[in-house]
């Protein structure tokens, strides 16, 4: 196998599946060059109101991520709101929201700064996670080296095998900053003094200026006076600086100051980077990715394969449309003795971590228990055309999987941030 670029490997990242050469190319040049559709099981949709019934808003967004485009939302619709799944802020989405009162306001639009919601209709239950199977992305990939057609068909051919891993993939790590894992592992240490700091403090190879010139206001304990320097986007670190500047010292009421959804988030993203270190381990052991061997957890694949079946047993009598289950790690993961157990038990050990830990006593609204998550990506109906040195791509992957992953295997960028796959 070929190793990874270093800044995937700090998350977990080591390995990629291909063996093509490295391929230059470049993502999300343009904001057009990425687009993201929600694929929701929506069930029911009346075109009128009926009691019971909760709003459905077609949300097309860029340049803001769907944490922020929820406040903004709930905010316009006096509820909080519930939507299926995350999307790159770098990219151009299209994905689904309700509010969760039955007593909204209910505005045929609303037009934030850098998204458009637009009621389509009323459904019996609020939008949620389980109601996505999948996502649909339209891709554009610039500056291709000679070789790009090549490098896709090889992609797309282990893509079809099973045989991609299904790594987390960097936007879900915040790389360009403190990094979100880092947020995440000071939070289930109980260091919530440490958490704040790397929000805060730490300094970051994006920083400008003024971004940090308030840092060090910040780390000075001027908190009112860096909450000011800090930048038009950095409105997270700017509640944390000012509630302190109210409460000095008390770190968990500044840390509370964030959304509950993005602390939430920096938890997921430490179970990300278990996930990725425990997959990146199981590829270098040459365990198959692809099938179910004896001793699994494993659920059925449903229909086109992009949803499975609720995991069965390590016990339980696999059937033919099986596909392989791993662990993601939280309080509630249990050693079931799986060749994909054994590697997340020598990642928890290596990062001095234990699943009781992410049960959180003293912020219990961002404890996690864990779950379940398949090996390899599952890929749909993938296609592309390629014209001079610009490549076009279309494909479907399952939900809570990520085209990034997929690209890299196509692109093996040296610096895959500069190539736009973060």
């Amino acid at each position: 196998m070929i190793p990874a670029a270093e800044v995937e490997r700090s998350v977990g990242i080591e390995w990629y599946a291909t063996r093509g050469l490295p391929c230059q190319a470049k993502a999300k040049s343009k904001s057009e060059d990425f687009v993201v559709r929600e694929q929701a099981e929506l069930g029911e949709v009346s075109v009128e109101a009926r009691t019971g019934y909760f709003p459905l808003y077609r949300i097309e967004k860029g340049s803001i991520d769907t944490v922020h485009m929820a406040e903004e939302l709930s905010q316009a619709l006096r509820s909080r709101v519930s939507y299926g799944g995350m999307k790159d802020k770098r990219a151009r989405a299209v994905q689904y929201a309700t509010p969760t009162s039955g007593r909204s306001e209910r505005p045929p639009q609303v037009v934030g700064e850098r998204f458009t919601a637009t009621l389509v209709g009323y459904v019996p239950t609020p939008m949620h996670r389980g109601a996505v199977r999948g996502n649909t992305f339209s891709v554009t990939l610039r500056g291709c080296c000679p070789e790009i057609r090549a490098r896709i068909e090889d992609a797309a051919l282990m893509a079809r095998k099973r045989l991609l891993p299904n790594f987390y993939g960097l936007q879900r790590f915040g790389v360009w900053g403190a990094g979100t894992h880092m947020v995440g592992r000071a939070l289930v240490k109980r260091d919530f003094e440490g958490a704040v700091r790397l929000l805060l403090f730490a300094e970051h190879p994006s920083d400008g200026d003024r971004t940090r010139a308030a840092r060090e206001a910040l780390s000075a304990g001027r908190y009112e006076e860096g909450s000011r320097l800090l930048p038009e986007g950095r409105d997270v670190e700017k509640r944390v600086a000012r509630e302190l500047e109210r409460h000095p010292a008390d770190w968990v009421k500044a840390l509370r100051a964030a959304p509950v959804k993005l602390r939430r988030l920096y938890v997921q993203a430490l179970q990300s980077e278990v996930f990725n270190r425990s997959l990146s381990r199981a590829l270098e052991r040459g365990e198959d990715i692809a099938s179910v061997k004896q001793g699994d957890n494993w659920a059925e694949a449903k229909g086109d394969g992009l949803a499975t079946s609720r995991v069965m047993g390590v016990r339980d009598q696999p059937t033919p449309d099986a596909v392989p289950m791993v662990q993601v790690v939280g309080y509630a993961f249990r050693d079931y003795g799986s060749r994909f157990d054994a590697c997340v038990k020598a990642v928890l050990a290596e990062e001095d971590l234990s699943p009781r830990e992410f049960y959180v006593q003293e912020m219990q609204e961002v404890s996690s228990e864990g779950g379940f998550r398949r090996p390899h990506l599952a890929l749909l109906e993938p296609s592309w055309r390629v014209t001079g040195e610009t490549a076009t791509l279309g494909f479907t992957l399952g939900r809570g999987q990520y085209a990034t992953v997929f690209l890299r295997e196509v692109m093996k960028p040296a610096d895959p941030l500069a190539a736009g796959l973060a």
